[in-house]
């Protein structure tokens, strides 16, 4: 068993020494699954980089999916999600940070600059 993995299994009940086993022992599937879902999403996020602001949106829209696939985060009322800062843009030439601004305060920052 990957190293890993047996972190994460140990957390949910599971004895790794089989001399300790016991018949009644809980072993937390639903939550051994959710932390492998979770360190999948922390290794997206953490450790692949994008070339680019739209395949940074992409890999923010894959995560989200993830999420909402399986129950670890409510699906998003809102249409726009995350984008770029227009302001940010402009001034700092940035086209890469996202924010999660309503489409009111984006309007509003896109008439500052």
């Amino acid at each position: 068993m990957n190293h890993q993995i047996r972190i994460l299994a140990e957390q949910c009940g599971f004895k790794s020494n089989p001399d300790i086993y016991d018949r009644n022992q809980s072993f937390d599937i639903p939550k051994f699954a959710e932390l492998i879902i979770l360190e999948c999403i922390e290794h997206l996020e953490s450790n692949v980089i994008v070339p680019n602001l739209e395949h940074s949106r992409t890999k923010t829209k894959c995560i989200r999916s993830i999420k909402e696939h399986f129950g670890l985060e409510e699906q998003s009322t809102e249409p726009n999600g995350l984008h770029t800062c227009p302001y940010a843009e402009e001034i700092h030439g940035d086209y890469e940070t996202l924010c999660d601004c309503d489409e009111e305060a984006t309007r509003q920052c896109a008439m500052d600059v």
